[in-house]
């Protein structure tokens, strides 16, 4: 899960043979220089108190997670799976890689607590882990890793020595956090379990900033399935509001499982900046105010049963799209009442859908998997909420037949099970191919049927 400590860098060498005294006179000089630097306890003390002092007056804060997870199997799936205490592998060797997904979502910290959306979407009262479905996912990269590493006052620490990463001399220290002043859970069923972890940090040894920090668990209550976990995060200090602010730029995590398998994820930060919307977030309806202008209600949902046919009107690129991203669409041909043929939706309409899983399977049989799910259409300059689940029986384009790769033979049915913890209004498109890229075209078309809005505990 780390990409590796900077390699350490031996400042001085105790030297045997005779040297010239001008090389002599510059050891001792840097020797002296040594004994005059501030010591690593005091190096600590100082950049602790800077964390506790950012850390007590950030704001509300969002930033954007672009979150890709590989997912390996034992090469050889035959005898009994590895013992937990093997430790996390070093790399492929006995492992292959099966699958990759990714993620783009919309995080917020707020005091302290950290929720999220799909990308550009409303924060709402879902947890972030049902949001998400199937698959691992962590949080607390935002904060709560540095708070119960420096602020809390839970951990231990031992000071390792001085190192040189990029031209910058770095402090390195070890700590180590009891469960008992942990905020690292882990899922156990349907309980949360606090777990004991340890690592390792870095600080600027001039500007005491700390650039990475390392956390490792092992033991993990076999309930969840997991052996050991190890995180790495990296540093950068930010501008927002009043002042600047340590957030993190990138980190990854691996995961080792009881059966032998593991799972990489890679998270990137982007776009981090002050949350300026409500203080607190309410998830219930405020209360009415006699000054204020009642809001216009929402127009009504498609009444169900209707059939649509839409296409996209810009491609989707497995190589940089996510779950999470909004794909635009529009309304191939008329939409009709089914008794009257009456036109209930024009074509040419538009209509907004987002993706909520973006998968490549690179085995059994090699294939991106792409589910879309309808959120909006467009109806005469305004929005309404747009509910339908997508038809079983593929469409094949002509598009796809150029590509050399067909959704499905005509005719044939593709059983559409939504990703655990997504709505079941959605289309699950199967793209097979050897091939590591793949292009929708616009143009793409697919077959959708209106429902009834789910019932609130459903979206």
């Amino acid at each position: 899960m780390t990409s590796g400590r900077p390699a350490l860098c031996r400042l001085f060498q105790i030297l045997a043979a005779p040297v010239p005294c001008r090389l002599l006179l510059i050891v001792t000089a840097a020797t002296l220089f040594a004994q005059q630097s501030p010591i690593p306890t005091d190096r600590l003390a100082r950049a602790r108190e800077i964390l506790v002092e950012r850390d007590n007056r950030l704001p509300d804060y969002t930033c954007v997670q672009t979150l890709d997870r590989r997912y390996l199997n034992p090469k050889h799936k035959h005898g009994p799976a590895p013992a937990c205490g093997q430790g996390l592998s070093s790399g492929p060797a006995g492992l292959v890689l099966q699958a990759t997904d990714r993620l783009r979502l919309d995080l917020k910290v707020s005091q302290g607590v950290e929720i999220g959306s799909w990308a550009g979407s409303q924060f709402d009262s879902r947890s972030i882990f049902d949001l998400v479905g199937g698959g691992p996912y962590g949080t607390g990269m935002l904060g709560a890793l540095i708070s119960d590493t420096f602020v809390k006052g839970g951990a231990t620490y031992r000071y390792i020595g001085e190192e040189i990463n990029d031209g910058t001399r770095l402090c390195a220290y070890s700590y180590q956090v009891p469960a008992l002043a942990s905020h690292y859970q882990v899922r156990s069923g349907s309980a949360w379990t606090p777990v004991a972890f340890s690592g390792s940090f870095w600080l600027d040894a001039e500007s005491l900033e700390l650039k990475r920090l390392t956390a490792q668990s092992k033991g993990l209550p076999p309930e969840s399935g997991a052996c050991e976990s190890a995180t790495t995060v990296d540093y950068q200090k930010l501008a927002a509001g009043n002042g600047a602010y340590l957030l993190p730029r990138q980190s990854s995590t691996q995961i080792a499982m009881q059966d032998g398998t593991e799972t990489e994820m890679t998270a990137v930060y982007s776009g981090c900046r002050e949350y300026r919307g409500e203080a607190t977030i309410r998830f219930d309806e405020a209360p009415a105010d006699g000054g204020a202008k009642a809001a216009a209600a929402p127009a009504a949902p498609l009444a169900a049963g209707l059939e649509l046919s839409i296409a996209l009107t810009e491609p989707i690129d497995t190589d940089t799209a996510a779950a999470g991203d909004i794909v635009n669409a529009k309304i191939r041909k008329p939409v009709r009442d089914r008794k009257s043929k009456a036109v209930m939706v024009p074509a040419g309409a538009a209509v907004q859908a987002r993706i909520v899983q973006m998968q490549h399977w690179l085995m059994d049989p090699p294939r991106f998997v792409i589910s879309i799910a309808l959120e909006k259409l467009e109806e005469g300059g305004a929005w309404r909420p747009l509910y339908a689940k997508a038809e079983s029986r593929a469409t094949v384009n002509v598009a796809d037949v150029d590509q050399g790769t067909l959704v499905a033979e005509p005719g044939s049915t593709i059983m559409v099970v939504p990703p655990k913890g997504q709505p079941p209004q959605l289309g699950a498109f199967l793209f097979p191919t050897e091939k590591s890229h793949y292009r929708v075209p616009a143009g793409y078309a697919s077959d959708w049927t209106t429902i009834e809005p789910p019932s609130p505990q459903n979206k």
